[in-house]
């Protein structure tokens, strides 16, 4: 059976390469500086979508020491792939200097971010033009949703900003969901695999490439398999290793059950805090035209402290004062 007119297009643009595999774009992403990978694990809860990414972070940062070590120039990494037509993976197991485990791992521990603060930062630290081999934010959803471009527009426009300039400061990027309808716009128009983990831990791994269509001016996304389905072993990451992980995930997920403590709807606003259309009234006292939306979205952005009881927003009466006599702050 012929393959699918739009996969022939793929392998006759270079989009998706025979013979390769995962494992082999991980590398040449890392090291080629030739493009980007956003890689998007998806799967339910306790399926290994961290672990599969922890070991796919691996890959690059195994193949970037193998560089250094070796002293390995770009030229013939390149005269392997491109005129020797191999296999990335080939070139870099073949090396006679090999990484130790721990060198490996540690690179992976550094890299891992979990918020969007965390991950912008990282980015923001990177020097222009010299881009990191990989960043891995896992569980994106813990902190950031599809619905961030409303309730916190400043984290969505940050992120979105850190992926506009994606190949000036990471050639990986790997993260993970468990449903994709979950992850935001912004991340989703760049991915480029998508892995899709079972509950028995058979993996499907597909190419995500866009092409120009005849006679029409939009985009079109399609998804090619990249490789048979298979199991991903989950004790390939060293036991110290996933103990210094686990750690920071379980702090991860303290912070996000502090947070919702913090936002569940409770019968009665807290002390301190009054009405959304009180705390209008009382800007427009002081003379500011805030709106109902103003003061909505001051609360959401943190500007001041908010609180919902009843299923209404309330605002704490101090900080939003604070506010609004900096507002009206006139130097002498």
């Amino acid at each position: 059976m012929s393959a699918p007119w739009f996969i022939v297009k793929a392998y006759a643009y270079g989009l998706m390469r025979r013979g390769w595999n995962l494992r082999d774009y991980v590398i040449y992403a890392a090291l080629a500086n030739d493009g980007y990978e956003v890689i998007v694990c998806i799967g339910v809860q306790r399926s290994g979508k961290s672990n599969e990414s922890l070991q796919i972070a691996s890959w690059a940062k195994t193949a970037t020491l193998v560089f250094k070590l070796n002293h390995i120039s770009l030229s013939a990494f390149l005269k392997h792939v491109n005129e020797e037509n191999k296999p990335p993976s080939d070139f870099i197991d073949a090396q006679p200097i090999q990484p130790t485990e721990k060198d490996v791992w540690t690179e992976v521990l550094e890299c891992i971010q979990f918020t969007a603060g965390d991950f912008v930062s990282y980015l923001k630290e990177v020097p222009e033009n010299e881009p990191t081999d990989v960043v891995v934010w896992d569980d994106i959803s813990g902190h950031y949703t599809n619905m961030s471009f409303r309730i916190d527009p400043e984290s969505y426009a940050q992120v979105d900003s850190a992926f506009t300039v994606l190949g000036t400061k990471a050639r990986i990027i790997i993260t993970n969901i468990p449903n994709i309808n979950r992850l935001t716009k912004n991340v989703k128009d760049h991915m480029t695999v998508q892995l899709f983990i079972g509950r028995n831990k058979l993996r499907e791994i597909l190419r995500v490439f866009r092409l120009t269509m005849k006679n029409r001016t939009n985009m079109n996304e399609f998804l090619g398999q990249l490789e048979e389905p298979t199991k991903f072993n989950i004790y390939a990451i060293p036991s110290w290793a996933w103990k210094i992980y686990e750690t920071r995930r379980i702090k991860l997920a303290q912070d996000v059950f502090e947070s919702l403590s913090t936002q569940v709807d409770m019968d009665h606003a807290p002390d301190g805090y009054i009405s959304v259309a009180d705390a209008v009234k009382l800007a427009r006292d002081n003379g500011l035209k805030w709106g109902v939306s103003t003061v909505q979205q001051g609360g959401s952005r943190g500007l001041w402290k908010k609180a919902t009881a009843g299923g209404f927003m309330f605002i704490e009466q101090e900080s939003f004062m604070k506010m609004i006599e900096a507002e009206s702050y006139t130097p002498n």
